[in-house]
C-alpha cells in the first residue's frame, strides 16, 4: 500500500511537443530575427544618413560638440624708446560663484567679500538675482593677493577663471596717448587703437570634442595650430621725460587753478615725440570710470586759437617776402590804440611807440603785427600759414587728430589780415605748433612728427621758409626770452628761444571773446646754437586773479621741461645771456 502511494507521487513523464507548438515557436523566432534585422538596418541607415546627409539641426548640434577651438594670441607690448614696458598683457582671474554648490548661503557672501575686498550686499544681490544659474560673476579681476585669499577659503561654490588683462605699469603716465583696450583686448583709442593690428597677433586653433556637458573629452593633436603673439611696438616716448613733463604740468595747473593743459616735447631734428602730456591725466586701467572727454588726447584732437605764439610764423613770412625788413621801424602808437584803414580798433597791453620790426615780436605788439599783416596781404599770409603745416595733417597719424581750422582763402578778408597775425580767426593743435616751430630749428624745414621709434629712418622734412629767415627768427625769439615777454622762461642752464601767448577764448554764445577766459601758452626750442628739442605748453583757463599771461603761467613750465629733458639727454649746458636788457610787456 505504501509502495503504491509512492508510485502515485512520482511525476508523470512530459509529453512530447505537438507539431503546432513547434510551428508557433519557429514563427516567433523568425519574427524576432526579422525585427532585429530590420531594426539593425534602420540604425545603420540612420548612421549613414547622419554621416552623409545630416539635417541642419544635427549638424548644428554636432558642430557644438566637435569644433575648432580658438587659442588666443598674447597681445604685444608697448615699449618706450629705451625699452621700458608701457603696456603689457598678463593673466588675471575673474571671480564667479556656482549657487548650486554653495552650502551656506548666509555666510558665503561674508567670507567672499572679506577675502576679495568686495561689497557683501552686492554679492548677496547677485546671488539672489541669478540663483538658478551655474555662473554668477562677482568680480571682473582679482589681484594676486585677493586671489590667494580666495583660494585659502576653500569654499564650495566659489571659482575663478583666467582671462587676459592689459597692465599699465606706469599708471596714468601718457594715458591719453597710450589709450586703452576693451574686455576683448581690442584697442579702443590712443596708440592701443592705432597699432591694434600689430599688437593683436594671430589666434591659433585645435579640434576639440566635447560631451553633452560641454566638457572636453578628446583633443586632436594633429589639428593644433599655435598662436602667433602680437608684435612689441617701440615708441619714441621716453617715460622719464614724460614723467617730468606731467609733474610740471600738474603743478602749474594746481597753482593757477587751470581747467586743463597740454605739453609736447619733440625732437627738433627728426620729429620724434619724446613726451605728450595732458592734464588731467587718465589711467587706462580705469577705463569704465573715466568720462569719454577725459580720454581724448587733446594735444591732437582739440584745436584752439593760439594767440601771440602765432606771431613768429606770420613775421617770418613777412621777412621772407620782403614786405618788412629787420631795420624797419613800426609805429605801434604812443597810446597803445590803433584803428585800421577798415575801422578795426586794436589794443596793446601797454603803449610801445616806434619799435623795430624785430621788437614787434619781442614785445608782442598786436598793433605792430596788424600793420605787418596788412603789408603781407591775405594771399601770401594764407600760403605761409599752410606752408608751416597749419590746416593740414601733421603726418603723425594719431587717432582723432584734427587738422585745425584755417578758413579757405575765399573767406579771408581785410579783417583776417589783422586777426591771423595775432593768432585769431585760426585754430591749431599743440602738435601743429610743435611742427611749425621746428622750421626755426631746421634751416626752414618742418619735420613730420612721429610716435614710432625708428632710428634708422631719415626724417621727412618739408620747407616752410628760407634758412636765413629761420635763423633770424630763432635769434628774435631768443630775445623774447632774454628781454621780452618770455623772461620767466629763461634758463640758467640752456639758451632758450621762444614766444609767449595769451589768447582770449571765443564766446560761442554771444560772439566775440570772453573777457576773463584765456589760454596761456609758450612755445620754445633749445639750445640756441644747436636746437635739440622744441616744447609747446598750453594751459587753458587759469584763474585770472592768480595769473593768466603766457609768460607767467606757461613759460616757467617750459623752462623746467627744457632743463630736465636736455640734462637727461646728456646735452651740455650753455651760457645764459646775463647781459640782456629788459623791454618786456605783459604777454
Amino acid at each position: 500500500m505504501i509502495a503504491e502511494d509512492r508510485s502515485i507521487l512520482k511525476a508523470a513523464p512530459r509529453a512530447a511537443p505537438t507539431e503546432s507548438v513547434m510551428r508557433r515557436s519557429n514563427v516567433l523566432a523568425g519574427v524576432l530575427a526579422w525585427s532585429f534585422t530590420v531594426a539593425l538596418l534602420v540604425i545603420l541607415g540612420r548612421v549613414g544618413q547622419l554621416q552623409h546627409r545630416p539635417t541642419e539641426r544635427v549638424v548644428g548640434r554636432a558642430e557644438a560638440r566637435d569644433r575648432l577651438a580658438a587659442i588666443p594670441a598674447r597681445r604685444g607690448s608697448l615699449l618706450d624708446r629705451r625699452g621700458r614696458v608701457i603696456a603689457a598683457s598678463r593673466v588675471g582671474h575673474r571671480l564667479f560663484a556656482d549657487p548650486m554648490l554653495i552650502e551656506n548661503v548666509g555666510e558665503f557672501p561674508i567670507h567672499v567679500a572679506h577675502a576679495a575686498e568686495l561689497d557683501t550686499a552686492a554679492i548677496s544681490r547677485a546671488l539672489d538675482r541669478r540663483w538658478r544659474t551655474r555662473y554668477v560673476p562677482l568680480a571682473p579681476l582679482l589681484s594676486d593677493e585677493q586671489l590667494a585669499k580666495v583660494r585659502d577659503l576653500n569654499l564650495p561654490g566659489i571659482a575663478w577663471q583666467p582671462r587676459a588683462v592689459r597692465h599699465y605699469p606706469h599708471g596714468p603716465l601718457a594715458g591719453q596717448l597710450i589709450g586703452a583696450v576693451g574686455d576683448e583686448q581690442i584697442g579702443l583709442d590712443g596708440l592701443e587703437y592705432q597699432f591694434n593690428t600689430r599688437l593683436t597677433g594671430q589666434s591659433g586653433s585645435m579640434r576639440v570634442l566635447r560631451d553633452a556637458s560641454r566638457r572636453a573629452v578628446w583633443i586632436d593633436g594633429g589639428t593644433y595650430q599655435p598662436p602667433t603673439d602680437g608684435d612689441a611696438v617701440r615708441l619714441s616716448i621716453d617715460m622719464v621725460i614724460q614723467a617730468a613733463v606731467e609733474s610740471e604740468l600738474a603743478a602749474a595747473c594746481e597753482k593757477f587753478k587751470a581747467q586743463r593743459a597740454q605739453c609736447i616735447v619733440m625732437s627738433a631734428t627728426d620729429g620724434q615725440i619724446l613726451a605728450m602730456a595732458n592734464w588731467p591725466s587718465f589711467d587706462p586701467s580705469n577705463l569704465r570710470v573715466t568720462p569719454a572727454d577725459r580720454r581724448r588726447n587733446q594735444c591732437v584732437t582739440d584745436p584752439y586759437e593760439p594767440g601771440s605764439v602765432f606771431k613768429p610764423f606770420v613775421f617770418a613770412a613777412a621777412l621772407a617776402h620782403g614786405v618788412v625788413r629787420t631795420e624797419d621801424q613800426i609805429d605801434c602808437t604812443d597810446t597803445g590804440v590803433y584803428v585800421s584803414a577798415y575801422g578795426r580798433r586794436l589794443h596793446d597791453a601797454r603803449p610801445h611807440g616806434q619799435v623795430s620790426s624785430d621788437d614787434v615780436v619781442v614785445v608782442s605788439s598786436n598793433i605792430g603785427m596788424a600793420i605787418i599783416g596788412q603789408r603781407l596781404g591775405a594771399l601770401r599770409m594764407y600760403e605761409a600759414v599752410r606752408a608751416f603745416g597749419f590746416g593740414r595733417p601733421t603726418g603723425a597719424k594719431l587717432p582723432g587728430a584734427s587738422v585745425g581750422i584755417v578758413n579757405p582763402l575765399a573767406e579771408w578778408n581785410h579783417y583776417s589780415e589783422t586777426s591771423v597775425p595775432m593768432g585769431q580767426e585760426i585754430a591749431v593743435t599743440p602738435l601743429q605748433l610743435a611742427r611749425g616751430l621746428s622750421a626755426f630749428a631746421n634751416d626752414g624745414h618742418i619735420v613730420t612728427p612721429s610716435v614710432f621709434a625708428n632710428d634708422a629712418a631719415d626724417p621727412i622734412l618739408t620747407r616752410a621758409v628760407d634758412s636765413a629767415t629761420a635763423d633770424h627768427l630763432r635769434d628774435v625769439m631768443r630775445r623774447v626770452v632774454t628781454e621780452g615777454t618770455g623772461r620767466r622762461g629763461r634758463s640758467s642752464m640752456y639758451s632758450i628761444w621762444g614766444k609767449t601767448g595769451t589768447a582770449q577764448i571765443p564766446d560761442r554764445i554771444k560772439g566775440g571773446y570772453q573777457s576773463d577766459q584765456y589760454v596761456a601758452s609758450f612755445i620754445c626750442g633749445a639750445p640756441f646754437d644747436d636746437p635739440r628739442i622744441v616744447v609747446v605748453v598750453a594751459v587753458h583757463q587759469p584763474d585770472p586773479e592768480i595769473g593768466y599771461y603766457g609768460g607767467t603761467v606757461a613759460a616757467p613750465v617750459a623752462r623746467a621741461v627744457v632743463d630736465q629733458t636736455l640734462s637727461y639727454l646728456g646735452v651740455p649746458s650753455s651760457d645764459s645771456d646775463s647781459s640782456a636788457r629788459s623791454v618786456a610787456t605783459a604777454d
